[in-house]
C-alpha cells in the first residue's frame, strides 16, 4: 500500500497508473467485443478508456516545457552518441506533447484545428522519440556485449568446430547474470520495444489489433512503474 501511495503522490506516477488502466481497458473491451459480449458493457469500458486518456492529457499539460529544459542538460553529456540520442529523444517527446496539447484543447472546444492531422503529427514525434531511445538501448547493450564477449555464444561458433568445446550452460548462466546486473537496460529496452508498435499502428505502418496494442501498452506501463518503485532500475542518464 505504501508503494501505491508513493506512486500516486507523484503526477508522473498517476500518469503511469492511468496509462496502465487505459491500455488494459483497450485490451479488455476488444476481447469482449470479439466474443460478442454485451454491447453496453463494451461501450462502458470504451468510455473508461477515453476518460483515462483525457485525464492523462490534463496531467501532461505544460510538460513539454519541462522536457525542453531537460534537453538542455542532455546536451552536456560527454559521450557523443548518448548526447545525440537523448537530446533528439527529449526534443521529439516535447514536440509530441505539444501536439498532444493541441489535440486536447481542440477536443475541449478551446481551439479550432484539424484533430486528425495533429494526432498524426503527435504520433510521428512520439515514434521518433522511441526510436532514439531504442538506439540508445542498443548502444548500451552492444557496450555490455563487448565487455562480456568471451563468455557469450557467438554466431561463428555455430559454423565452426569450436561449438563442441563451447559450454552452453555456462554461457546461459553468464547471460542471466548480465541481465540481472543490468536490469535498468533490460527494462528500458522492454518498455521501448513495446511502445514503438503503438505509434506505428496509429500511423498505419503496422496492423496490430486493439488487444495487441492494449497488451503492449500495459506491459510498457508496468515497466515504467517498476522504475518509479525501484529507482535503481531506471536507466541513467535518461
Amino acid at each position: 500500500m505504501d508503494i501505491i501511495i508513493n506512486v500516486n503522490n507523484q503526477s508522473n506516477g498517476r500518469d503511469k497508473l492511468a496509462r496502465l488502466f487505459q491500455y488494459t481497458s483497450r485490451l479488455v473491451w476488444h476481447q469482449l467485443e470479439s466474443r460478442n459480449a454485451n454491447k453496453y458493457s463494451v461501450d462502458r469500458i470504451k468510455s473508461l478508456e477515453n476518460a483515462l486518456g483525457s485525464f492523462r492529457k490534463v496531467l501532461r499539460m505544460g510538460r513539454c516545457i519541462d522536457i525542453c529544459y531537460l534537453a538542455l542538460n542532455t546536451m552536456n553529456i560527454e559521450d557523443p552518441f548518448l548526447r545525440i540520442s537523448l537530446t533528439v529523444s527529449k526534443i521529439a517527446h516535447a514536440l509530441y506533447l505539444y501536439a498532444d496539447h493541441v489535440v486536447w484543447l481542440t477536443k475541449s472546444g478551446f481551439l479550432k484545428s484539424d484533430t486528425d492531422n495533429w494526432n498524426r503529427t503527435a504520433n510521428r514525434f512520439w515514434l521518433l522519440s522511441i526510436i532514439a531511445n531504442l538506439a540508445r538501448d542498443f548502444y548500451e547493450i552492444l557496450h555490455i556485449l563487448e565487455l562480456n564477449r568471451t563468455m557469450l555464444l557467438k554466431p561463428t561458433n555455430l559454423l565452426s568446430g569450436t561449438m563442441k568445446q563451447f559450454d552452453l550452460q555456462a554461457s546461459v548462466k553468464h547471460t542471466f547474470t548480465i541481465v540481472s546486473c543490468h536490469k535498468d537496460i533490460f527494462i528500458d529496452t522492454l518498455k521501448n520495444s513495446c511502445d514503438i508498435f503503438i505509434p506505428l499502428t496509429a500511423l498505419g505502418f503496422t496492423k496490430f489489433s486493439p488487444s495487441a496494442v492494449g497488451a503492449l501498452g500495459a506491459i510498457s506501463s508496468l515497466a515504467a512503474l517498476v522504475t518509479m518503485v525501484k529507482p535503481i532500475t531506471k536507466l541513467i542518464p535518461s
